[in-house]
C-alpha cells in the first residue's frame, strides 16, 4: 500500500512541477519580448493617413466632485476639436453630476434605470443612442470619471486606427501613486502589468486585455458584435467576447490615462471583492466556451484568452489584476 501512496505523491508532484515550469517559461518569454525592440507599425505615413472622428464616453454615477477634471482634460486634447465629442452618461445620479459635466463642456446623456444598474448597462444604453445620431463616429473611447488623460491620447489612438487595429487599450498609469502604501501597491501592479503583460502581448501579436478605462473601439466592431456585457468586470467580459469573435486587443503605450487608485485597505478590499466576483462570473460564462472553440490559425490568441480568464480570477484574490 505504501508504494502506491509514494507513487501517487511522486506523480502529483511531477504534474505540479511541470505546470509551474510551463507557466514560468511562458512568463519568461513574454517578459523578454516586452523589452526587445520591434519595428514600428505603419500608421498611415505612406499617404493613407486620415483623421478619425471619436466619441469620448464617460459613465458616471454621482461623480460631481471629479467629472469636471476629466472633461477639461479631454477638451485639452491636441487633436482637431471638430473631430471629437465628449459624452457623460449620468447614470442614476442623485447629485450635481449633470450640472458639473455641462459646465465643463460635455454633452450629457441622462439615464434612469433602477433595475439594470452598472457600467455595462450604462454603456449599452449610451452606445445605442450614439449610433442613432446624425453625426457618425469612427471610434468610441471609454473613460472613468476620476481619470485624467494625456494630451496626445487621441493622436496616438488615431495612429493605431490607421495601422489597422480595431480595439486598443491605452497605458493605465496612476494619479496618486504616493498617497498611501495601498495606492503605491496598485501603481506598481499596473506598471508591471503594462510592461510584462500588455506590451509583451502586443509585441508578440497576441491579444492584450481591456482595463475598464482608456480603451478605444471602432464603432464597426460594436455594431458587428454588439456590446452586451453586464457583469461586474465588463472589461474582462468584453475581452472574452472579442476573442470569441476572433478579434484582438492592441496596446498603445503612448496614450496614457491616469487613474485614481484606492487609498485605504477597506477601499481596496471592496474593489478586489467586486473584481473577484466579476472574474468568477466571466470564467463561468466563457471558460468552457473558449476551451470548446475550434483553434483559429492564431492558436496563441485563444490560449491567451483562456489563460487570462482563468488566471485573473486567481490573481485577483491575491491582490493582482491585469
Amino acid at each position: 500500500m505504501g508504494i502506491y501512496i509514494h507513487l501517487f505523491l511522486f506523480s502529483f508532484s511531477f504534474v505540479i512541477q511541470l505546470i509551474v515550469f510551463l507557466l514560468s517559461t511562458y512568463y519568461l518569454v513574454i517578459t523578454i519580448a516586452g523589452w526587445l525592440p520591434f519595428p514600428e507599425e505603419n500608421t498611415g505615413k505612406n499617404g493613407d493617413f486620415r483623421y478619425h472622428r471619436f466619441a469620448l464616453v464617460i459613465p458616471a454615477h454621482n461623480e460631481e466632485k471629479v467629472i469636471g477634471s476629466i472633461v477639461k482634460s479631454l477638451n485639452r486634447q491636441q487633436y482637431p476639436k471638430e473631430l471629437f465629442d465628449i459624452f457623460v452618461i449620468c447614470d442614476n445620479c442623485t447629485d450635481n453630476t449633470e450640472h458639473e459635466a455641462k459646465k465643463a463642456g460635455a454633452m450629457v446623456l441622462v439615464r434612469t434605470n433602477h433595475t439594470e444598474k452598472g457600467k455595462g448597462f450604462a454603456l449599452e444604453w449610451a452606445f445605442a443612442r450614439l449610433f442613432s445620431l446624425n453625426r457618425q463616429y469612427d471610434a468610441v473611447c471609454v473613460f472613468d470619471a476620476d481619470n485624467v488623460v494625456s494630451r496626445n491620447y487621441l493622436n496616438e489612438m488615431n495612429k493605431m486606427l490607421n495601422a489597422g487595429h480595431e480595439v486598443i487599450q491605452g497605458y493605465i498609469d496612476s494619479k496618486n501613486p504616493f498617497d498611501s502604501w495601498i495606492s503605491l501597491s496598485y501603481s506598481i501592479a499596473f506598471w508591471l502589468s503594462n510592461r510584462i503583460f500588455q506590451q509583451t502581448r502586443h509585441n508578440l501579436g497576441l491579444s492584450c486585455g481591456l482595463c475598464g478605462t482608456g480603451f478605444c473601439i471602432r464603432t464597426s466592431v460594436l455594431k458587428e458584435i454588439g456590446w452586451g456585457v453586464t457583469c461586474l468586470t465588463e472589461d474582462l467580459e468584453f475581452t472574452m467576447k472579442l476573442i470569441m469573435n476572433n478579434k484582438k486587443v492592441a496596446f498603445c503605450n503612448k496614450a496614457v490615462v491616469y487613474d485614481e487608485k484606492p487609498l485605504t485597505f477597506f477601499q481596496s478590499w471592496k474593489q478586489r471583492k467586486r473584481w473577484m466576483q466579476g472574474h468568477t462570473d466571466c470564467a463561468k460564462r466563457y471558460l468552457l466556451k473558449l476551451l470548446k472553440k475550434p483553434l483559429p490559425k492564431e492558436a496563441w490568441l485563444l490560449w491567451t484568452a483562456v489563460y487570462t480568464s482563468s488566471s485573473q480570477s486567481i490573481l485577483s484574490a491575491s491582490g493582482w489584476r491585469y
